[in-house]
């Protein structure tokens, strides 16, 4: 077993929560109100017990009714709802709500009744999946795909139980796609500080985590009151001297930026010093990102300057930030001096940048259009249609309804032409 497998083993039973009696103040945006971590993960709803659903169901066909695909679905689910309960044997439950699934399934279909998407979804569910991988495991090695399929269904469950013994089996060296359900699995479990733990794990092992890689942190970072809960949990692990890795700050920073909360965002950043974090390009481009969302371009400024006190260079992702950022203001000769400094850096802008740039110049008559049109086309990229209908016309917003009915106009005309062609024949 590899040690990044043994330090996520070691994570899913140790399952302890640091707390801490007060927080940090990180700057006046965050709220000083401190209450526990919540349950982040998805809730089961509210179902019938499954021996409720069974009763019904035998009622049903004892009065030579067919019960409808609605019933089986239920049973489906609930058997799987009772695998995943840890009211009985976990090795029993597995199997008794298996073999409930099975029945269900081949009870249905012996009676051709078509249970859709929804029930192929419930019989697959965690449940038969689970059962079915131990048994398939003690038969065969399963290979990378298999072990893949099994860790997103683990992920989107959260069961980071299942998911790291799964990893055990992963026959090369864990990945970043390995990984992310890992990372899912503790989220939908309500884990977020164990998370933050796999982040570092992650790096221990030799793999650079990614702003890809902590999306499922991001996903469930879903209102401020959760980000910040979540920032007091990584105070925590910094006061109990534990590392935390500096892309656990910044998802709390990509989920503020998500909000549009840039005061939350910046504060956030501002705060990777008093956590013992070193910032790198990721944790200022997700600023300057919210930055051009907020059309704030001092605070643009500001990042720029920081990164270069700090000695971290810009990549093409700053530069995209500052040229759109200076776009959203009046003047815009700044947003060409970028797009050369990116050049000059050796980075290809994006065809979204030009795009950017000659959306801004046709309205206001700059000729500059033309300059980045023909730059576009010297570097291989092909303007699409809807740029061509915007420069021709004159950069006006498009009508989509009066384009239709254009359209429309024209398609009867050709008709009504054909027709007449059509008679003098």
């Amino acid at each position: 077993m590899s040690n990044l497998c043994r330090s996520c083993r070691s994570l899913v039973f140790k399952r302890e929560l640091n707390t801490a009696s007060s927080p940090r103040s990180v700057g006046k945006p965050l709220p000083t109100k401190r209450t526990p971590l919540p349950k982040l993960g998805r809730q089961a709803p509210e179902q019938e017990s499954l021996s409720v659903l069974l009763e019904r169901l035998a009622r049903l066909k004892s009065e030579s009714r067919r019960p409808r695909p609605e019933a089986y679905v239920a049973i489906l689910r609930a058997a799987g709802d009772f695998s995943l309960s840890r009211s009985v044997e976990a090795e029993e439950a597995g199997d008794i709500g298996w073999q409930v699934a099975q029945a269900a399934w081949d009870d249905a279909k012996a009676g051709n009744v078509d249970l859709g998407s929804e029930g192929m979804e419930a019989f697959l569910r965690l449940a038969g999946v689970e059962t079915a991988w131990y048994r398939v495991k003690s038969s065969y090695t399963p290979d990378e795909g298999l072990i893949l399929s099994m860790l997103n269904a683990a992920g989107r469950w959260g069961r980071p139980d299942f998911a790291s013994s799964i990893l055990e089996s992963l026959p090369v060296p864990p990945q970043e796609q390995h990984l992310a359900p890992l990372l899912e699995a503790f989220c939908n479990a309500g884990e977020v500080p164990n998370a933050f733990h796999v982040l570092v794990s992650i790096r221990d092992a030799g793999i650079t985590p990614t702003m890809a890689t902590v999306q499922p942190i991001v996903s469930v970072l879903s209102n401020a009151e959760v980000v910040d809960q979540a920032f007091y949990a990584l105070e925590d692990l910094y006061k109990a001297g534990q590392p935390i890795d500096i892309t656990a700050l910044n998802a709390l920073i990509d989920a503020s930026a998500r909000l549009g909360d840039l005061q939350r965002a910046r504060a956030t950043q501002a705060a990777a010093v008093d956590l013992g974090l070193t910032p790198n390009v990721d944790t200022y481009n997700l600023v300057l990102a919210c930055c051009v969302a907020a059309q704030h371009r001092p605070l643009g400024d500001t990042i720029l300057n920081e990164m270069t006190t700090q000695s971290i260079p810009p990549n093409a992702t700053t530069y995209e930030h500052m040229i759109n950022l200076c776009l959203t203001q009046p003047t815009y000769e700044d947003a060409f001096y970028y797009l050369e400094k990116a050049k000059g850096d050796g980075f290809k802008p994006s065809y979204a940048v030009y795009n950017s740039l000659v959306r801004k110049c046709v309205p206001l008559n700059d000729s500059r259009w033309r300059l980045v049109v023909d730059e576009m086309k010297s570097i291989g990229y092909r303007l699409d249609n809807e740029l061509h209908e915007f420069i021709n016309s004159g950069g006006k917003p498009r009508d989509r309804a009066a384009h239709g009915r254009q359209r429309s106009r024209e398609r009867a005309g050709g008709s009504e032409a054909r027709q007449r062609s059509n008679k003098k024949e």
